[in-house]
């Protein structure tokens, strides 16, 4: 990720499982964090996701919706100075240098203190409770091959274990090749810097990294608790912007992953705005997913300043129109609350995926981590083996201690809420309404008083069949009921997706999510499927739950309250 000037980025065995869950609970009370654990269950082949639409279902697409909403582990596997106990430049020179002075193997032994101390089964547990669905794992080409270019013996043990904690406890993992041979930006995140021309420019790494992603594809083939493969990390060049260059080469990664792996999702990033990718039908791209990483470095104290920056981001999502689903892999509101209230309720309101960036930082009151890490830098240049052994021990979950402002405003909108958090109102208030069509400026009606769908073909409110109580659910959705019958409006999911007011109480299919096209209409997206509801103008207007995205006034409402002008 960028930062400016750096700073800017689970008899015997029943005795052993009360031990192991005491000392968890002991953990947390000692650090005064929650000790609850989310009872999420343990994900399995009826939860592999592919993408529908810009939706993201279970059942390889064809199930419920999924909404990936957690954070990165970013700090792990790959340091960065700014966020880690370390005073390397990079991860590359940090390997060589200790290599240089201790020899391979000290250096690996070194580098296995760190990381088996810096991720946990606690940390697990700490997400876990938080409710995330996924976490975002950046790793480096370094993490699996040996300084002969060659898989490591033990190549996947790291990436299989922390997978497979995150799909006893129902969270999805996003690979994210955070550093491909020879760096695909030259950035210190990349875990090398240099002029960034090394990947694009140079055939054999090129090669490699085709290589090796073919080998985390078949590894990985078929694990139901992978969300996606996010196959290049900021891959512009000195971290500009990426255009043809960068294309082509996912285009050769999606068809060596392809090759083996037909089923899991693939994510592009742009990752700054829409217009830094290309439309997916120009290359053939299929179950792929558009990531961005936001960072609103010109208004880091600014709550109107970062609103603006946003909503910006949002409509040049909805103006290219890409049919795919939208993740930002990387964002913070750095220390400003209603900052990250209004970004997060505005997520989730588009109905995007998110990890913020990141989960643990180094530093007592940085911004950046949901955890902060009090722990001693590394000299790599001068500490010796047995300092660097200590200074590494004391990199976890015991040492690190809650950012109580970023972990508070997180939570509620890892539910999927769409508040702007305490003390914020909905966008509409409880009461009764009635829907107009854009397209036609019909009223909608619940036609022979609510016995059949919903249809936008009034030319004003004549009374009851056209009115519809709003109310708005805890977890930011909305149902509407129909003042003709008193029932809720239903997306009938098993009949043609059509809008019927047949339901005495309300459960999936009578949720619905509200979402501003920016210039006063909204889009009604169903819960149950995830699609758009539109007026069907080819069998006479009826209300469908049955669209991708607001493409049009056909898929655009205004909403009145009774008795408005």
């Amino acid at each position: 990720m960028i930062k400016r000037n750096r700073f800017h980025k689970k008899s015997f065995r029943i005795l052993l499982t009360i031990i192991l869950l005491l000392g968890t609970f002991l953990a947390d009370w000692s650090l005064g964090r929650p000790a609850s654990i989310h009872a999420a269950g343990s994900l399995s082949d009826a939860d592999f996701l592919k993408t529908n639409g810009t939706s993201i279902r279970k059942s390889k697409g064809t199930g419920s919706t999924a909404y990936l909403r957690g954070t990165n582990a970013g700090g792990w596997l790959v340091q960065e100075s700014w966020m880690n106990p370390t005073n390397a430049p990079d991860q590359k020179t940090m390997m060589n240098t200790l290599k240089d002075r201790f020899g391979a193997a000290a250096r690996d032994e070194l580098l296995s203190v760190y990381e088996d101390h810096y991720w946990t089964t606690q940390d697990f547990d700490n997400i876990s409770a938080m409710g995330m669905t996924v976490v975002r794992l950046p790793f480096t080409y370094m993490n699996l091959v040996d300084d002969s270019g060659n898989l490591k013996a033990d190549a996947w043990s790291r990436l299989d274990w922390f997978v497979e904690n995150c799909r006893q406890r129902g969270i999805y993992v996003i690979l994210d090749m955070h550093g491909a041979f020879g760096s695909q930006n030259g950035m210190d995140h990349s875990g090398e810097v240099n002029d960034g021309n090394q990947l694009y420019g140079n055939p054999n790494n090129r090669q490699k990294t085709l290589w090796l992603w073919e080998k985390i594809a078949e590894h990985f083939k078929g694990n139901p608790a992978v969300a996606a493969y996010d196959i290049l990390n900021e891959p512009g060049i000195k971290a500009a912007a990426t255009g043809r260059t960068q294309w082509d080469f996912y285009n050769e990664i999606y068809n060596r992953i392809r090759a083996v792996d037909g089923d899991h999702i693939i994510m592009m990033e742009s990752c700054w705005d829409a217009g830094n990718l290309p439309h997916p039908r120009d290359y053939g791209w299929t179950n792929v997913v558009y990531e961005y990483h936001y960072y609103p470095w010109d208004s880091v104290t600014s709550v109107p300043g970062q609103a603006a920056y946003i909503s910006s981001k949002v409509a040049d999502i909805r103006s290219h129109n890409y049919g795919v689903p939208t993740f930002v892999g990387e964002f913070t509101s750095f220390d400003i609350e209603d900052a990250w209230k209004n970004t997060l309720s505005t997520f989730n309101r588009e109905g995007w995926h998110w990890t913020t960036w990141t989960y643990r930082v180094t530093g007592s009151n940085n911004s950046w981590g949901i955890y902060n890490l009090n722990a001693e830098a590394v000299d790599i240049y001068h500490d010796s083996k047995d300092t660097i052994r200590q200074k590494w021990s004391k990199v976890g979950a015991q040492y690190s201690a809650v950012n109580s402002k970023i972990y508070n405003v997180i939570k509620p909108y890892l539910q999927g809420t769409t508040d702007p958090g305490s003390g914020g109102s909905p966008l509409f208030a409880d009461g009764e309404y009635y829907l107009t069509s854009v397209a036609n400026g019909g009223v909608v009606s619940a036609e022979n008083g609510g016995a059949d769908p919903l249809v936008a073909n009034r030319s004003a409110v004549g009374g009851a069949w056209e009115s519809l109580r709003l109310e708005n659910n805890s977890d930011g959705t909305v149902s509407f009921k129909s003042m003709a019958n008193q029932k809720y409006v239903c997306a009938v999911i098993d009949e043609s997706n059509q809008l019927l007011a047949r339901s005495a109480s309300i459960g999936t299919w009578e949720k619905f999510e509200l979402v501003s096209t920016g210039n006063g209409d909204y889009g009604i997206k169903a819960v149950a499927n995830g699609k758009f509801v539109q007026a069907n103008f080819n069998v006479g207007g009826r209300l469908e739950a049955t669209q991708d995205r607001v493409a049009g006034a056909w898929e655009a409402f205004k909403i009145t309250r009774m008795g408005d002008s």
